[in-house]
C-alpha cells in the first residue's frame, strides 16, 4: 500500500501540472482569440463608421465636373429612400477652400452641415453652425491655426478652380474624430453659405436709374449658362405707368427668379428677386443600414436615375473613394485569421503534450482494465472524454478573462494608441457573439478531434508489461 501511495503520490507531481499547464494555455489561447477578433471588429467598425460619416456610404453627384451643381429633387430622393436598407437621403454640399489666420494659410474641404449624425456626435465643445457665417474646425485644425470658439477667419471657396470668393466666418464649434487624416481636412458651415457663394442659381435684380427700369441677371441656370430676362406684361414706362405693376422676370426653367415693380404712395418701389441658389445642391449622401449590402444597394440606386435631366447623376461608394483605407482594414481579417489558427495549434499542442504524459503515467491502470476486457475503443474515448473535459474547462476560464477585459477596455479606455498612426485615439472592442460562438465551436471541435491521435497510443499498452510496471 505504501507502494502504491507513493506511486500516486507521484503522479500528482508532475501530472497534475501539466494537466494545468495546458489548461492554462487553452484558456489564454481562447482569451487571446475573443481579444483579437473583438478589437479587429471594433477597430474596422470605428474606422468604417468615421470614414462614412465624412463621405456617407453613396453619394450621387453630377457626371460633368465643369457643372457640379443638380436642382434639389425632393421626389427622386423620396425613391431612394424607399429602396430596402436606405436608411436616410441628404443634399451634399460641398466644395474645396482655403482658410486663412493671420498667421498661416490652410487648404480644406468646406462641407455643409445637412446630415449632423456623425459631427454631431464628435462635437467637443461650441455647437453645430447656426447663423450663416457658423463655422466649425476640428481641434486639432484649430490648434494648427491657433483660433479659438468665437475666433472669425476668412474662408476663400472655389469653384470649378477658377473662381475664388472670400467671405468672413466665426468659429462656433470644435470637433474631434480621432480621424486626424479627415479631421485636419474637413470643416463644416451651413448649407446656406455655400448655395449663396455658388454662381449656381439666378437672381432677377431691378436698379431705376435715370427715370428708367432696368432688368439684370445674375448667377447660371442648371446648365451653366446665364439665362434672358423679360418684363411682363411689357417694359415699364415709369412716368406713363403708373397704375400697372410689372414683373422682371430671370430665366424660363426650374431656376426661375422674378423681381417686382410697384407704383406705390407716389414712388416705385423695388422687390429684387431672392434667387433660386437655395434650390441647388452638389448632389446628395445616401446612408444605409449595412455596408456588405453596399453594391447590390448602390446598383438599385442607379436605377432609379433619370435619364432626361440637364445634369446627369453618377454613383460613387465609400469603398471607391477611400479605397487604401478599406483594403488596410480588409488585411486585418487575415491577421485575426492567422491568431486564431496560432491559438488552435498552440492548445492542441498543449492537449497533446498532457494527454501523452496521462497515458504513460496510467499505463498500469491500462493494462489492468484491459485485461478485465475493456474494449479498446471504449479505452481511447475514456482518454477523449477526459481531454474534453479539460478543454471544456480552459473555454470557461478563456471566455472569462477575455471578456472581462473587453468589457474593462469598453468602459475605461485605459488601453490607447496612437491617432497618427492608427488614425483612433484608444483601441476599439466590439463583441460579435455569434461570430465568437462560431469561432469556439469550430476550435473545440478541432482541438476534440485532435486527441484522438494520442488517444491511439493507449490502443498499443501490453497488459502483461503495464501490470509488470505496477508491481
Amino acid at each position: 500500500m505504501r507502494k502504491g501511495a507513493s506511486t500516486k503520490g507521484a503522479s500528482k507531481s508532475y501530472a497534475r501540472p501539466v494537466v494545468r499547464i495546458a489548461t492554462a494555455g487553452v484558456a489564454l489561447g481562447i482569451a487571446l482569440i475573443i481579444i483579437s477578433t473583438a478589437i479587429v471588429s471594433g477597430f474596422q467598425s470605428e474606422i468604417k463608421n468615421l470614414v462614412v460619416g465624412f463621405n456617407a456610404h453613396i453619394q450621387l453627384v453630377p457626371e460633368n465636373p465643369e457643372n457640379p451643381s443638380v436642382i434639389i429633387d425632393e421626389a427622386h430622393k423620396a425613391s431612394i429612400l424607399q429602396i430596402e436598407g436606405v436608411d436616410r437621403v441628404s443634399n451634399l454640399h460641398i466644395g474645396a477652400g482655403l482658410l486663412e489666420t493671420k498667421n498661416t494659410v490652410k487648404g480644406v474641404t468646406i462641407k455643409g452641415t445637412c446630415d449632423t449624425v456623425m459631427i454631431a456626435g464628435a462635437l467637443t465643445d461650441g455647437s453645430l453652425p447656426i447663423e450663416y457665417a457658423d463655422i466649425i474646425l476640428s481641434k486639432e485644425l484649430s490648434n494648427r491655426l491657433e483660433v479659438e470658439i468665437g475666433d472669425r477667419l476668412s474662408i476663400y471657396l472655389v469653384e470649378n478652380r477658377e473662381k475664388v470668393k472670400q467671405r468672413s466666418v466665426k468659429v462656433c464649434g470644435l470637433y474631434d474624430t480621432g480621424l486626424l487624416e479627415y479631421d485636419e481636412k474637413f470643416v463644416y458651415v451651413t448649407p446656406e453659405l455655400l448655395q449663396k457663394a455658388s454662381s449656381s442659381g439666378v437672381q432677377a435684380l431691378i436698379e431705376l436709374k435715370d427715370s428708367k427700369a432696368l432688368g439684370k441677371v445674375i448667377g447660371l441656370n442648371e446648365v451653366r449658362e446665364k439665362p434672358t430676362g423679360w418684363w411682363t406684361p411689357h417694359h415699364p414706362n415709369l412716368e406713363t405707368d403708373t397704375s400697372t405693376s410689372f414683373m422682371w422676370v430671370a430665366g424660363g426653367t426650374s431656376s426661375s427668379d422674378t423681381a417686382y415693380l410697384n407704383y406705390t404712395a407716389g414712388t416705385w418701389e423695388v422687390q429684387q428677386g431672392s434667387g433660386s441658389d437655395l434650390l441647388f445642391s452638389n448632389g446628395y449622401e445616401i446612408f444605409i443600414d449595412d455596408i456588405e449590402q453596399l453594391y447590390s444597394i448602390e446598383n438599385k440606386i442607379y436605377g432609379t436615375l433619370p435619364y432626361d435631366t440637364p445634369n446627369r447623376l453618377s454613383t460613387f461608394n465609400i469603398k471607391s473613394q477611400s479605397r487604401d483605407i478599406f483594403n488596410w482594414l480588409d488585411m486585418l481579417d487575415i491577421n485575426v485569421i492567422v491568431i486564431i489558427c496560432l491559438m488552435i495549434l498552440i492548445s492542441i499542442i498543449n492537449m497533446v503534450s498532457a494527454l501523452l504524459i496521462t497515458i504513460l503515467e496510467k499505463r498500469p491502470e491500462v493494462g489492468m482494465l484491459k485485461s478485465l476486457g475493456m474494449r479498446d475503443s471504449t479505452m481511447m474515448m475514456t482518454f477523449v472524454n477526459y481531454s474534453a473535459r479539460i478543454i471544456f474547462t480552459g473555454f470557461l476560464a478563456g471566455n472569462i478573462l477575455g471578456f472581462a477585459i473587453c468589457l474593462a477596455q469598453t468602459y475605461t479606455g485605459i488601453i490607447t494608441l496612437d491617432p497618427a498612426a492608427y488614425y483612433i485615439s484608444e483601441v476599439p472592442v466590439e463583441i460579435d457573439l455569434s461570430l465568437i460562438a462560431i469561432i469556439e465551436i469550430i476550435a473545440f471541435t478541432c482541438c476534440v478531434i485532435a486527441m484522438f491521435f494520442p488517444a491511439l497510443y493507449s490502443l498499443s499498452i501490453n497488459p502483461s508489461t503495464a501490470l509488470r510496471i505496477k508491481e
